[in-house]
């Protein structure tokens, strides 16, 4: 009778232990993924994109201390915390490539500087960016950096579909790799 007692509060002791120990470690997610979506749309000339993030996520990479957790449900175009978003992609998510100024040839590499069209906070908890830049012409090499979010959480994954007539490159970048060179065909 006395081993079955033994037992039984073993058996509980590790049930326990092992909950304890688990949770311990939990967190919101595990797994932190943010995609991209950017096109050359050469009839408009024109850089246009969408970037998909966790919305608490991206609230919690632009302000670690948590004064915008539950904030960016209530954006508005016109809101100083749309600029703050966007001040972040143009940070966290560049473009440098060659483009010409006054022929057709590559006179200088240029650097974007995209203008955050609008957002939309979906029920799942992401949030769509919708971006876009006007580029005279595009010209290799075309580098892309995308480490958003990488800053607050180093298991950060992106990854970014790159779209230019008609050829679709799928680029994945992770903290210890997060430039990438695009190609043009």
């Amino acid at each position: 009778m006395l081993f079955c007692i033994f037992v039984a509060m073993q058996k509980r002791f590790f049930f326990l232990f092992f909950v304890c120990s688990f949770m311990g470690g939990v967190s919101a997610h595990e797994f932190y993924f943010a995609y991209a979506e950017l096109s050359y749309n050469e009839f408009t000339n024109n850089l246009e994109g969408t970037l998909i993030f966790s919305t608490h996520d991206l609230e919690k990479a632009i302000e670690p201390n948590g004064s915008l957790i539950g904030l960016f449900d209530k954006l508005d175009e016109s809101s100083p915390t749309t600029r703050l978003i966007e001040a972040y992609l143009n940070e966290h998510f560049k473009l440098s490539y060659g483009c010409a100024l006054d022929s057709n040839a590559v006179d200088v590499i240029c650097i974007s500087s995209f203008t955050l069209e609008g957002l939309v906070t979906q029920l799942n908890g992401t949030i769509e960016c919708y971006i876009s830049m006007p580029v005279n012409a595009l010209y290799a090499p075309v580098y892309c950096q995308f480490n958003a979010l990488m800053e607050q959480f180093p298991l950060q994954q992106n990854k970014l579909t790159f779209t230019y007539r008609q050829h679709k490159e799928t680029v994945n970048f992770i903290a210890i790799d997060t430039q990438h060179t695009l190609k043009l065909q």
